[in-house]
């Protein structure tokens, strides 16, 4: 009898001492989710990751995605900077993966630019450096023409100095006479007849859309 209550009295501390360390655990588990629940998310630093143009006309309408751009905008902007200017779109909408961005004006396409987020109240860049090539649009009306000929060329927001710039068509490069915004004068090159690809090239970049030349 009395190992008998020996027995049951081992096996109630036993139990006792499970149940508090049960309890404590539970305790500390309740614990760390609440520390965990009040720490703060932090963002990273913003990141733009594309930009998506849509053009409307000479404007220009685009789109910069990414991440950690914040809820609103704030004292942030976007800025393009090439190698002779600086630009600030208007922004149409913001949101923390997406900048809805708008240009028009003095703007030139037909450029390699950096974009990237700028905070105005520190005056700082607070973002990654994004490499943009923003070409521009080439129209050219549909008929054939002779070696030696000036013909215009129709672009978009292509600004007002040619700089290093190039009329190509095919691999040879074309003589111009003006370069005017909106309007190329360009003397087409002594090639034998046939349709080239006609398109404008910085270096070895090519900054604006192929089309179509016919030389008869």
């Amino acid at each position: 009898m009395k190992r008998k209550k020996i027995l049951l009295f081992t096996l109630g501390a036993v139990l006792l001492i499970m149940g508090m360390n049960a309890a404590d655990a539970q305790s500390q588990e309740t614990v760390q989710t609440e520390k965990i629940l009040k720490e703060p998310v932090l963002e990273g630093i913003p990141v733009i990751k594309q930009i998506v143009p849509v053009y409307d006309g000479c404007q220009l309408i685009f789109y910069v995605k990414g991440k950690f751009f914040g809820a609103d905008q704030g004292f942030q902007g976007i800025q393009l900077k090439s190698s002779t200017q600086t630009y600030t779109p208007q922004i149409i909408k913001w949101s923390p993966t997406k900048i809805d961005c708008f240009l028009k004006g003095a703007f030139e396409l037909g450029r390699n630019y950096k974009v990237y987020l700028w905070d105005n109240a520190t005056n700082k860049v607070c973002s990654n450096q994004y490499d943009w090539l923003v070409k521009t649009k080439l129209t050219l009306t549909d008929q054939g023409y002779k070696p030696g000929q000036v013909i215009s060329l129709g672009g978009c927001l292509l600004g007002y100095v040619q700089d290093e710039r190039k009329v190509m068509v095919g691999n040879v490069e074309a003589i111009v006479t003006q370069w005017v915004c909106e309007d190329i004068l360009f003397r087409v090159p002594k090639l034998p007849p046939g349709v080239y690809p006609l398109y404008l090239q910085e270096g070895p970049l090519i900054i604006s859309n192929k089309i179509k030349i016919k030389i008869i």
